[in-house]
């Protein structure tokens, strides 16, 4: 059997290597790495991969196909499971450190994990019980790969990504629109929150000369009191200017000098949304986003980007990917079915 798979596998990782080669060596002197992935060298590289795996997992599974058909379906069940295992565990972490009321939804969540991490236990059994003959792992690994390829075809061919900028408090739209076409959905940003580090504020001390304000030197607030080269204030000596929101600070004596309040380094910062169905208010719901934590609409995600220097004004990326799916499947499948075999290898070379 170690000399039926051989070649195959051989043969296999040969051509997986040479595109890696091409990747890391093409990347680099032709337009970047994305280049290479939209190229047409890559999509041709990419079906010779998904037929050349197909090819392998029909004639690997010779004698046994309708037993890689049923350890397929328990193995796609596996991954479902370890999918809402991860999803569910991720925010189940994420509402437990909001504390206060978010620890009921965080129990919550914590169970639905628990019960993904079980359906893909018993289901992972399952395939291991239907995929125990070493050779059918070996086939199931190159359907696996196959899937990763026809998600990216899908998403090299279907998937939609635009960018969408909307100012803080400004009226959400009936719909937004997308090269021309409506989206399900419109975005209205209600508030945007941005914390930065404590005690990190930073001063630039301008002076009047010959009628302008220019810069002179730059100050730094060490606790209570402003800092200055070998000049210090302390907070309650400094007036604050009108109509300045308290980031303009008069100094005392003369000549006029003003400190003016640079932003420190932002932290974290969230966009408070709220997502509305095209047609009418009636489905609608509030969400937060945070940078790689988007939000989803059916099978839409919505990325913050970035955000205006005021924070009045936000960026957000509008995403959907239907291949995606396919390709999670596709990686995970390509991982248990190569630790499955090499396991069960290692298991009867040992026997």
């Amino acid at each position: 059997m170690m000399r039926e798979k051989g070649p195959m596998l051989r043969a296999t990782g040969m051509l997986l290597g040479a595109i890696c080669v091409l990747l890391l060596a093409g990347g680099m002197p032709w337009g970047g790495v994305g280049a290479v992935y939209g190229g047409g060298l890559m999509r041709v590289l990419g079906a010779t991969v998904g037929g050349f795996c197909l090819w392998a997992a029909w004639s690997g599974s010779a004698g046994h196909r309708m037993r890689m058909v049923m350890g397929v379906i328990f193995l796609f069940f596996a991954v479902a499971g370890i999918g809402v295992m991860a999803h569910c565990g991720v925010e189940s972490l994420r509402w437990a450190h909001m504390g206060g009321g978010m620890w009921f939804g965080a129990v919550g969540m914590g169970c639905l994990a628990i019960v993904g991490a079980l359906f893909s236990a018993i289901f992972g059994y399952l395939a291991h019980l239907s995929l125990r003959v070493e050779k059918l792992w070996v086939a199931v690994a190159h359907l696996s790969v196959v899937l990763v390829v026809v998600g990216a075809f899908t998403d090299a061919y279907a998937e939609q990504r635009f960018t969408l900028t909307r100012h803080v408090g400004e009226p959400s739209v009936v719909h937004d629109k997308m090269r021309g076409e409506s989206l399900p959905f419109s975005v209205e940003v209600k508030d945007m929150q941005v914390e930065r580090y404590e005690g990190s504020d930073t001063y630039t001390l301008l002076e009047h000369r010959n009628g302008r304000w220019l810069p002179v030197a730059e100050a730094k607030r060490e606790g209570a009191a402003i800092r200055c080269g070998q000049e210090e204030w302390s907070m309650a000596e400094l007036r604050a200017l009108p109509g300045g929101e308290g980031r303009y600070l008069a100094l005392p004596g003369s000549p006029m000098r003003v400190l003016v309040q640079q932003p420190g380094p932002v932290k974290e910062y969230r966009a408070v949304c709220r997502l509305s169905a095209a047609r009418g208010e009636s489905e609608a719901r509030e969400c937060t986003l945070r940078v790689n934590d988007p939000a989803s609409w059916g099978d839409w995600r919505i990325y913050l980007m970035s955000c205006s220097a005021d924070g009045r004004q936000v960026q957000l990326m509008l995403r959907r990917a239907p291949g995606r799916p396919l390709v999670f499947t596709g990686l995970v499948g390509v991982f248990l079915c190569c630790f499955a075999w090499a396991f069960g290898n290692k298991r009867s070379t040992q026997a």
